[in-house]
């Protein structure tokens, strides 16, 4: 059973900001200083060091260190489930590089897809996927990847492209039924699922199709100047290296059949990385041949598959271009995303028990004093517990608990009260470097998030609209007070 701490131990005000105003100039100093390999390590010290940081708060406002610990190990061991996501998602993707899944992508792209328009198309192909599999993770790590590949062929911006793939797949993930974060924010203010997705129809829509124009018109204006000729030797490369049969693709197929089918993550995660080693064992022997410089004997290429799911891919073909789109992937490329995300649990649960997070929350409740500063109080909270606790779910938890009586309060519907949490804590945690999120995707694409940050059109605009929303009153659900009452006794 979880022991809480008594009121009088909580620290104060000052106290309780102290280590959030010190990570921030900690971590705007390793930004100066390290720039975009500011994750790769500094980062982690830093939220380390913040750790310690309140762990003396809470044990000189009366505490005790095997409380604090214990409460820390128990916010770790609630990541464990994360780690194994990662872990699998890293051999995904070195098996998807293997088998020709990514490969058949990139390749088909090149051909199909049009250079001015590619940032748009990006956007809403990733948007597509990410509903029909309620993971932005998963959609930035397989469309995601081979949409970065495609951009790297074409001359096309990386960093912009890398803003249309998490514009699209941080849509996807808000609006479907299948997203963890949909789902947890429904039960957090207690609102049922597709009320609570109806309702974010109002903020989201708007927002994607700006989102949308914007990529159009940057493509429209910067096509002759970015684009250059494909190289036909590349597309022959690529064909002549990998299988790129439609069945190379079936990976897929199965990864989508699996998420529509609401199985779990683990479980969908680990069944696309097994249809890629069917699908590499049948279909692309040449290439595993290739890498071992040896026969294409079976042995041979389970030898490979076990060590790429690991290690990732490492081509060495007569195509620097083809080396860097190609290779990586595999559980150890996630090492430092899964340092970043520990560092981070462990700061945000020592936060959370010694009662900080509450304190600096309160001070956002104080200015709730109208239904329009309630709402924006919440997202920039939503925000605020992302920004100190580097996870996503915290974000939308805890001000879902700490909102939920004050919504009432004022006669607020529990739906803009979800969608809020939405707003504020889903779409913006990738903004953020030293989120969980923010350094998945920068890891994943290969692009830094202040780098890809510009570029996010949909995560920026969302919680901008919602404010507009707030303060003109738009889309502002009221409940009778026969409801409240109804939701009180509750």
């Amino acid at each position: 059973m979880e022991k809480h701490i008594n009121e009088q131990n909580i620290p104060g005000t000052f106290l309780s900001l102290f280590p959030v105003i010190l990570l921030l100039i900690l971590f705007s100093l390793s930004i100066y200083i390290f720039g975009s390999s500011c994750s790769s390590g500094p980062n982690q010290i830093i939220l380390l060091l913040g750790t310690a940081t309140v762990f003396a708060i809470g044990i000189f406002s009366g505490q005790r260190y095997d409380d604090i610990e214990k409460a820390m190990i128990k916010g770790v061991s609630n990541f464990i489930p994360a780690i194994l996501i990662l872990l699998l998602i890293g051999s995904l993707i070195g098996i998807w590089f293997l088998c020709g899944t990514v490969p058949t992508l990139v390749y088909y792209g090149i051909k199909i897809m049009h250079p001015t328009f590619f940032y748009p198309s990006v956007a809403v192909i990733c948007a597509l996927t990410s509903c029909c599999i309620g993971s932005s993770w998963n959609t930035g790590a397989t469309i995601g990847v081979a949409s970065l590949g495609i951009s790297q062929a074409l001359g096309m911006d990386p960093a912009i492209t890398a803003g249309a793939v998490i514009s699209g797949s941080y849509f996807g993930d808000k609006m479907s039924p299948l997203s963890e974060t949909t789902n947890l924010a429904s039960a957090s203010g207690n609102v049922p699922l597709f009320k609570h997705i109806r309702n974010m129809v109002y903020t989201t829509i708007p927002s994607i199709i700006t989102s949308v124009v914007i990529f159009a018109v940057i493509g429209l204006l910067t096509a002759k100047d970015h684009v250059k000729p494909v190289d036909a030797d590349f597309t022959t490369r690529i064909a002549e290296l990998f299988n790129t049969s439609i069945f190379t693709v079936f990976p897929l197929v199965v990864l989508i059949f699996c998420a529509r089918k609401k199985y779990p993550t683990l479980v969908t995660i680990f069944a696309g990385i097994f249809a890629g080693i069917l699908t590499a064992l049948v279909f692309q022997n040449k290439t595993v041949a290739m890498i071992l410089n040896s026969d294409e004997s079976v042995l041979n290429t389970l030898k490979t598959i076990w060590n790429v799911s690991y290690q990732g891919l490492s081509l060495n073909t007569g195509s620097e271009t083809v080396n860097s789109l190609f290779s990586g992937g595999g559980m150890n490329s996630m090492l430092n995303v899964m340092f970043i995300m520990l560092t981070a649990m462990c700061f945000g649960s020592v936060m959370e028990y010694t009662g900080c997070l509450k304190v600096i929350m309160r001070l956002f409740i104080k200015t709730t004093t109208s239904s329009a500063r309630l709402i924006i109080s919440t997202l920039f909270t939503c925000f605020g517990v992302v920004l100190i606790s580097g996870e996503q779910a915290l974000g939308i938890i805890l001000p879902g608990r700490m909102y939920a009586s004050i919504y009432q309060k004022h006669n607020l519907d529990g739906s803009v009260l979800t969608r809020t949490l939405e707003d504020g804590a889903t779409i913006t945690s990738v903004l953020v470097p030293w989120t969980t999120c923010g350094v998945f995707f920068s890891e994943v694409l290969g692009i830094s998030t202040l780098d890809y940050l510009p570029y996010c059109f949909f995560n920026l605009i969302n919680p901008c609209l919602a404010v507009l929303f707030a303060v003109f009153g738009i889309k502002i659900f009221k409940i009778s007070e026969q409801e409240n009452q109804a939701e009180k006794t509750v």
